[in-house]
């Protein structure tokens, strides 16, 4: 989580953290380990299904420099739309 939480500060962005408690099963690669990027009115401004499911931490997911750039980079876009 902290190098996405990196890469937004990078790019100006202030970040808030919230935990969504509901539990999920281990199988679950939609909402299992999502996130959601949000601008300050609640507006979605990027998602990933499982980003930070272990299954995808280094492909596709959090420890994927590539995948994190990609990320945030929809997030500014988005914003600045």
């Amino acid at each position: 989580m902290q190098t996405i939480i990196n890469e937004l500060h990078a790019r100006g962005f202030s970040v808030k953290l919230s935990h969504v408690p509901n539990e999920t099963s281990w199988e679950d690669m939609t909402t299992h380990g999502y996130i959601t990027i949000l601008d300050a009115a609640g507006k979605r401004l990027a998602h990933r299904e499982g980003f930070q499911h272990n299954r995808k931490l280094r492909s596709g997911g959090s420890f994927d420099g590539r995948a994190v750039e990609a990320l945030v980079e929809e997030a500014a876009k988005a914003l600045a739309a």
